[in-house]
């Protein structure tokens, strides 16, 4: 069990004018102050501003006693006004910073399984299944991705068993369909991890439905990036590359090659796509690897492999 080190929690009493400017108190003052109504939304803001000059934050957060609780409140409390146009930035803020905090604790290798048996995760689902498009809505789908990101980022696989079994998976494609940018690009990330994971690979890819529900969203954010033109821009470029590991990953498993081979978006063997990446050699390769394990070694395969291997070779 954890255990508090010099740490003393009656010494200071959020309740008093005293606790006045929050900005210098400490990370355990600014714990002890989300018991206290009046400096909640501030103490949020500045423990997830700073969260980064703090490695014990996570253990703070989690064995101080009531805090979680306290997390979870702010989370749930917005529930009612998922499906409304008029959620005040304010409010998503302020969610916002207790998702932040949440994501300290699932990053963290002490409290990340503890945070997981406690099915935390499963309270950030209805942001990622929520369809608004609004700012507000947005910004609370993103930070909910960036959540389950931490978890999923060390590719643990009891992570990725949870992830799972309590079905994210269709989170992701939804957040991936209506998420901005940064959310398409964060969901995308986080369907490549669980593909890397030979568990992951097998659930999408021995389901059908689930296969083809993958490769259509890969597909159409592919599309309309190009409709757009936006497929050039560094944003973009970096969710192009997550989507291009997640073809390649596919393209890994002998069932789904045949899928892949009808369902791959054109523009992808475009020599103009290609040459996007050129002085990015680890996508350029993953791309060649990708063509090499769907081809029928047909003229056209060999024609786009030849173009890529010079930007492989850097």
């Amino acid at each position: 069990m954890y255990r508090w080190p010099e740490l003393q929690f009656e010494s200071w009493n959020p309740s008093e004018p005293a606790y006045g400017p929050l900005e210098t108190a400490s990370v355990v003052q600014l714990i002890e102050a989300l018991n206290n109504d009046a400096a909640r939304e501030r103490a949020l803001h500045l423990l997830s501003k700073n969260r980064a000059n703090r490695e014990d934050l996570a253990p703070l957060l989690w064995y101080s006693v009531g805090t979680i609780s306290i997390l979870l409140q702010e989370i749930i409390s917005v529930y009612h006004s998922l499906h409304s146009p008029t959620l005040a930035d304010r409010v998503s803020n302020r969610v916002c910073d207790a998702l932040v905090l949440f994501q300290c604790v699932a990053a963290n290798p002490s409290t990340k399984m503890p945070f997981i048996e406690a099915k935390l995760p499963l309270y950030l689902y209805p942001f990622l299944n929520n369809t608004n498009k609004e700012r507000p809505h947005q910004f609370l789908r993103l930070a909910s991705l960036g959540v389950i990101g931490a978890l999923a980022k060390v590719g643990d696989p009891n992570v990725i068993n949870f992830l799972l079994e309590s079905e994210v998976f269709p989170c992701c494609l939804c957040c991936m369909e209506v998420g901005d940018v940064l959310s398409k690009t964060v969901a995308t990330y986080i369907v490549y991890k669980i593909l890397t994971n030979e568990e992951g690979l097998r659930y999408c890819c021995t389901v059908a439905e689930r296969f083809f529900a993958l490769v259509r969203v890969l597909g159409s954010m592919v599309l309309k990036l190009a409709e757009e033109g936006q497929l050039a821009e560094n944003p973009s470029k970096r969710l192009l590359k997550h989507i291009i590991w997640c073809y390649h990953r596919l393209s890994e498993s002998p069932r789904s090659c045949d899928g892949l081979r009808c369902c791959l978006p054109v523009i992808l063997s475009d020599a103009a796509f290609i040459n996007m990446f050129s002085g990015e050699p680890s996508a350029a390769q993953h791309l060649q690897q990708l063509f090499h394990n769907v081809s029928s070694r047909t003229s056209r395969i060999q024609t786009i492999e030849k173009m890529i291997r010079p930007l492989v070779r850097g």
